[in-house]
């Protein structure tokens, strides 16, 4: 029978040097990522929320708004989102719907409502052409002074449309991006490993990226874009990870990314581990492309694009992320190496003490959002005892098999989220 106090038995029995050594692993490349989120939460709680004054109110009810929604075989999703479009605080100007090649009835779905004047575009590809490209037909029809990119099968909050223009108040913003929660939270262990996730993801990780100015991705489910920024950039590029790639550009043009905590988007996630994996190996494949590929001149200080703030971003990816996935399944080699059998109480120990982290950051993130019901954390809860397994194991061998694929092979080139056409055409820019 397992036993649980050996690991701190054990651990009780050495000095600091060996104590530390050990645990290095967790110590220079962990400790700094839950302290960085903590230290965020912590300053949060204190702030007041901001609202607009009467003068910035008066600028943002004078934008006009225009919602871009881009679908392929989603016929299901489409009355849901529309209806949550239609309660919504703040007037919609105009809602251009696109349809990507479906064969579900999609097509005919979207134009009985713009028949019914709940759509005010809606268009169809012959042929799948992405998102990318149905997004971007979209954007060049849309007048809006914001461009809000959405996805057919979220819904949203009545007031998530108000609260995400609100940082278009400072005229340096030139996209925000808003909460997004996991509406299926209870269908299955997946999906409730994936609700904690997004909810210390989004409710520590993002808030503390807000703080520091390093908000990195308007999400393409929930994103606003100034028109004018979207000008200057230009639209979406083709293939996968379109919505990372355009935040960089607009970030390296100099326009700032917000976060808007408190507007809120619910989607379905992934239901099942096969479908989990395929979506994580998609966008870690997609991330590595696009900041090891096409951005990659981040890193040269001579380049007329270098921006400090960028390389200082880049560089904490490349740690806090790419480091730490690669240097994860060294570490547990050279456990067993050094200690043989005992490794696996070191091991045990690490679980613990990342079960009482992942409960912490569970608990602070569920106190700074204010948005779950007490029936949503109670579901998910017992998750957070393996929530460790998940998402510092699992996800990890997932994420460093992504790498592989990308670094190797190209593997992006090959997704089946775009059409091949198009994959390939965004490996060659890349």
């Amino acid at each position: 029978m397992l036993d649980l106090g050996a690991p701190f038995v054990m651990l009780g029995q050495l000095d600091w040097a060996t104590w530390l050594a050990m645990f290095w692993f967790m110590i220079l490349l962990e400790v700094p990522r839950y302290t960085l989120s903590g230290m965020a939460v912590f300053a949060a709680s204190f702030a007041r929320k901001q609202e607009p004054t009467p003068a910035e109110q008066r600028y943002l009810d004078g934008l006009k708004l225009s919602v871009v929604i881009a679908g392929h075989n989603e016929a299901d999703a489409i009355e849901r989102c529309l209806k949550s479009l239609s309660e919504q605080t703040r007037k919609i100007d105009e809602i251009i719907f696109i349809d990507d090649g479906s064969t579900d009835g999609m097509r005919e779905i979207i134009h009985k409502y713009r028949l019914r004047g709940q759509i005010d575009i809606a268009l169809s590809n012959q042929v799948r052409s992405g998102k990318s490209a149905s997004c971007n037909l979209g954007f060049s029809l849309a007048k809006g002074d914001i461009i809000i990119n959405l996805d057919a099968d979220c819904s949203y909050d009545r007031d998530a449309i108000a609260r995400l223009i609100e940082p278009f108040t400072d005229p340096r913003v030139g996209a925000a991006t808003g909460s997004i929660g996991v509406r299926n939270y209870d269908y299955s262990a997946v999906t409730g490993y994936q609700a904690i996730e997004y909810i210390v993801s989004i409710g520590m990780g993002k808030r503390a990226l807000d703080t520091i100015d390093m908000v990195v991705c308007a999400s393409g489910a929930f994103g606003a874009f100034r028109r004018e920024a979207i000008h200057q950039v230009g639209l979406l590029a083709p293939g996968p990870g379109e919505d990372f790639d355009l935040t960089l550009r607009l970030r390296r043009s100099g326009w700032k990314i917000r976060f808007a905590a408190d507007s809120w988007c619910f989607t379905d996630t992934p239901a099942t581990v096969a479908a989990l994996v395929r979506q994580r190996r998609r966008w870690d494949r997609d991330t590595l492309r696009t900041r090891m590929r096409k951005f990659r001149d981040t890193f040269r200080a001579g380049r007329r694009r270098f921006l400090l703030l960028e390389t200082f971003e880049q560089c904490e990816w490349l740690v806090m992320n790419g480091l730490v996935t690669l240097v994860f399944p060294i570490y547990v080699g050279w456990l067993f190496l050094c200690f043989g059998v005992g490794a696996l109480n070191i091991l045990i120990a690490v679980a613990i003490i990342y079960l009482v982290l992942d409960a912490i950051g569970f608990l602070m993130a569920l106190a700074i959002c204010r948005r779950y019901s007490a029936g949503m954390v109670w579901t998910i809860a017992p998750y957070i005892l393996t929530f460790g397994l998940y998402n510092g194991v699992f996800m990890r061998c997932v994420r460093l098999h992504a790498y592989g694929e990308e670094w190797i092979y190209r593997a992006s080139s090959r997704d089946s989220y775009s059409p091949s056409r198009v994959s390939h055409q965004a490996h060659w820019k890349s």
